[in-house]
């Protein structure tokens, strides 16, 4: 019986190297599988496939490698396994029978993380749920409709949110995160990840979207 468990791959350092390629690198893929527990294994790009072969060996795994210079485009990859007269597929949802190529793994060459960003406890924050620092620019009842869907002020904050709770604002706010910035520190949090921060559906001329990606948290 093929253990699909011991399948794995995935872009860090044990099984892409270099993890983060600069362009017309040459690139080590590895994938992982139950020990002699499968036919074959390969790699599959939009420019074709390549047979991988063991490199290494323990007692519970076999290590498939296969070796590909770059050019300066991204590169989609997933990997096709044979055996137990199967096809299974690998990316980034695991194995399946069924490939979703919006999964594949992703090499963009010469892009890098930044090294404050690498092994950094992030905190994901949705604002207006998060805290309220400021009362004063609390949305209100009917300040406003979107699509016809009046403004509520939620003051429950235990409640579920509505199934389509567009109107619903329960008044977090910036200055809440920056009253709480000794809490997350407490909590070991590094940075912050901000869901996307953008004007409110009244403002006709909308400006430019803002997205924070992240933001460090410092002494």
């Amino acid at each position: 019986m093929l253990n699909v468990d011991a399948f794995f791959s995935d872009g860090t350092q044990d099984y892409r190297i270099p993890c983060e390629p600069s362009s017309y690198d040459i690139v080590t893929i590895r994938f992982r599988a139950g020990k002699e527990d499968i036919d074959s294994v390969r790699l599959v790009t939009g420019e074709g496939f390549w047979q991988m072969v063991v490199k290494e060996s323990d007692s519970l795994f076999d290590y498939y490698e296969i070796e590909f210079e770059l050019t300066d485009q991204m590169v989609s990859y997933y990997f096709e396994i044979y055996g137990d007269d199967k096809i299974w597929y690998y990316n980034r949802t695991g194995v399946a029978l069924e490939l979703h190529k919006e999964f594949n793994f992703m090499i963009t060459p010469g892009f890098h993380t930044p090294d404050w960003a690498k092994g950094a406890v992030f905190y994901q924050i949705f604002v207006d749920r998060f805290y309220n620092g400021d009362v004063n620019n609390d949305v209100v009842d009917g300040e406003y409709s979107y699509i016809n869907i009046p403004t509520r002020k939620v003051t429950d904050w235990s409640k579920y949110p509505d199934s389509f709770g567009v109107g619903e604002f329960y008044g977090g706010d910036l200055q809440g995160v920056i009253k709480k910035l000794d809490y997350l520190q407490e909590l070991g949090v590094e940075a912050i990840y901000f869901n996307p921060i953008f004007v409110s559906p009244p403002i006709i001329n909308m400006i430019p979207r803002i997205m924070i990606l992240s933001t460090p948290i410092t002494e």
